[in-house]
This record gives C-alpha cells, sequence and structure tokens, in this order.
C-alpha cells in the first residue's frame, strides 16, 4: 500500500491550480473527486468535536499555496536546549496517525495540506543563502507533517535534492516514518542530504504508529539511502515508557547498528515522550486502546506534559549506552530537555549556541 491509496478527496484552492505540483498530484489521482475552493481560509473544521474529524482529515488532501515564508525556526520553548533547526513548512499534517502527534492538537484544516509553489520555495532559499553566503544552514521539511509519506506523488524533494548538491553550507534533513524513497535515489551521492528516521521498537510501531513504515522497513529504507551516497540521521522521539521498555529499545538499537555503519550517521537525537496538556484528552478519546495518556507526568514549564525528570534521565541514559555501544563515534544529542537532564545524562550541558555549533560541524562533514 502507498500513502496515496489513503486519499480519498481533494480540495484545490484557486491560486494553486496552475502550479506543476498540482497539476501532477491531479493527474495522479484520476478518480479521487476534486472540489475547488477560493482559498484556504474558507475552510472551517466540522461542526463536531475534533476527535471526529481528525480522522476523516488524514485522507483528504488539501493543495494550496504558501503565502508566508516557508523557512521558519524549529518551534523551541525557553528552558529547554534548541539546537537551531530551521524548519521548511512544505506541508501541514499527515496521512498517518499517531496517537502522540503534536499535529492534531493545533491543526485547524481538516486536511493534509501541501504548498505547491515549489518555485517560490526556491527562489526563498536562494535569497536566504545569498544574503548570509558564510551561514551555516540545517533545513528540514519533516516538522509540520512526514517528508517521504506523499513524496512520490507530490515530487517536492525531486526539486529540493539537486538544489542542495553544491551548498557544502547547508544540508537537508528529510524526515519520516515512511519507507517508500526508492525515486530519490537516482539523485544521490548527495552528502548534504540528509534522510531521517524516527525509530521506536516495533511495539510501539504497532500499537502507536499507525500507518507507518515497520521498523525493519525503515531500517531498510535506510540502507538503501547509505548505498546511494546519501547521509543518514535518526530520531527516538518520543522515547515511550512501558513494561520491557529497556529491552525492547535495546532490540531496535542493536537493529540500526547491524544495519548502518556510524560513517553514514550525521547525528542521532533522544527525546521523551510530550504533548500539551489539553492533549490528553483528545489521546484517550480517540485512541482508547493506547495506554501513553494514563501514565504519570507532570506539566513543564513549557506547558507540556512530560515524564518526570528522573524517569527521562533514566530513558535517556540507558539509550545513550546502548547507542554508543551500537553505533560507536556517531554525535548523540537530546532533543528539548533542560540543562539539568543534560547534566545528568552526559556529565555537561551546552552553553549558548555550542549545541547548534556542534551539529552545523556536523553539515560540513
Amino acid at each position: 500500500m502507498t500513502m496515496e491509496n489513503r486519499i480519498r478527496r481533494i480540495l484545490l484552492e484557486e491560486p494553486a491550480r496552475d502550479y506543476p505540483m498540482a497539476r501532477r498530484v491531479l493527474s495522479r489521482l484520476p478518480g479521487v473527486p476534486v472540489t475547488v475552493i477560493p482559498r484556504r481560509e474558507v475552510l472551517r473544521p466540522p461542526d463536531r468535536r475534533r476527535t471526529s474529524w481528525l480522522a476523516d482529515s488524514k485522507t483528504t488532501l488539501l493543495l494550496a499555496v504558501q503565502k508566508g515564508p516557508f523557512r521558519r525556526p524549529c518551534p523551541g520553548t525557553p528552558d529547554y536546549l534548541c539546537c537551531g533547526y530551521q524548519v521548511l513548512q512544505t506541508a501541514l499534517g499527515c496521512p498517518m496517525d499517531c496517537t502522540y502527534c503534536i499535529l492534531q492538537s493545533y491543526v485547524n484544516v481538516p486536511a493534509v495540506t501541501l504548498f505547491v509553489n515549489v518555485e517560490d520555495l526556491l527562489q526563498e532559499l536562494e535569497q536566504d543563502w545569498n544574503a548570509s553566503p558564510g551561514k551555516v544552514w540545517r533545513l528540514g521539511t519533516g516538522e509540520f507533517g512526514d517528508s517521504l509519506a506523499l513524496d512520490d506523488l507530490a515530487g517536492l524533494h525531486a526539486a529540493l535534492i539537486p538544489f542542495f548538491a553544491q551548498r557544502p553550507g547547508a544540508a537537508l534533513e528529510i524526515k519520516s516514518k515512511w519507507r517508500q524513497l526508492e525515486h530519490l535515489l537516482p539523485l544521490g551521492p548527495n552528502p548534504q542530504v540528509i534522510f531521517a528516521w524516527s525509530l521506536n521498537p516495533e511495539e510501539v510501531v504497532r500499537g502507536e504508529e499507525r500507518f507507518t513504515a515497520s521498523l525493519k522497513d525503515r531500517l531498510q529504507a535506510a540502507v538503501q539511502a547509505a548505498a546511494a551516497g546519501f547521509r543518514l540521521a535518526f530520531h527516538f522521539d518520543p522515547i515511550i515508557y512501558f513494561p520491557g521498555w529497556e529491552e525492547a529499545y535495546g532490540r531496535t538499537v542493536a537493529l540500526l547498528g547491524e544495519a548502518v555503519g556510524s560513517a553514514d550517521i550525521a547525528w542521532i537525537s533522544l527525546g521523551a515522550l510530550r504533548f500539551l496538556a489539553p492533549q490528553r484528552s483528545l489521546i484517550l478519546e480517540r485512541f482508547p486502546a493506547s495506554g501513553i495518556a494514563v501514565q504519570e507526568m507532570v506539566r513543564a514549564p513549557d506547558g507540556k506534559l512530560r515524564y518526570f525528570i528522573g524517569l527521562r534521565q533514566e530513558l535517556y541514559g540507558r539509550l545513550q549506552e546502548q547507542v554508543a555501544a551500537a553505533a560507536p563515534g556517531a554525535l548523540v544529542y537530546l532533543c528539548m530537555e533542560s540543562p539539568r537532564v543534560w547534566d545528568a545524562v552526559f556529565g555537561f550541558h551546552p552553553q549558548d549556541d555550542d549545541l547548534a555549533r556542534r551539529l552545523d560541524a556536523r553539515v560540513k562533514g
């Protein structure tokens, strides 16, 4: 099954209809009903509870024009160390349906949105780079939607990957839980492009990450990307506590180490489960079989519910040991964690922009 087979309805914003990406999508989904709307602002979620329309939104595709900037700083929060990542908002929403996905808390459009004006994106990047020629750029397309889920349909990264080939001061991270990347492999080798996968034990994949690729398939896709001359990254995020977690994550990390070598890995991040406080009731209602929302958590300074600090330190400490054994020499960092937790896990915490500088250095090899 491909992700595009999940699309049951297309909403076409009038200003988007003549863009090449829109024409490509429509030509590849000829049997899917299309409704033309004047602009996406007219869309409002149905007059139903969020829990009921969210499921329908996963099978509705909106083709729209991005009117604001594509490049945005990663939405970090005070009191937690941020890596200085830059997000390319090329999509909003995802056809996958992970129980913990933070997007379900604040996406107000009842559809998965693809922004079709790729030409404006490339022009924006060109202008930014020309304005700051010595700056290191770490950019990613997987913050507001899965990078690969609909990429073969839309063709976004086929345009982006060659754009990064001659820019040694920039890296494009293509982050995903999907497996389909064969259409992009002929564009390698390209060390400025980093294919990244979110990893979890198969127990978590089956129970909490609906419609995603299996752990085995994600790692096989990583093997393909490395063989084609791309670099890799992995994100154990969110790390989820459950009985037997240590053994399960140990098996997962071991499979990672068996699949790829440390030399191919740009970085690995660790981040424990967290979500906005109002999302707890949403998870309980949408996914009653999931146990993640009934676990003991505390409201942190950023307003998100997090595991107690002692448990987070235990999770990170054990995974850091497992990763060091399976992928020796790989750069491992914590995503959106406090200096106190960094000190407990690594014996130090990055000062000022030190974390960003360490990751920037990996961009240049």
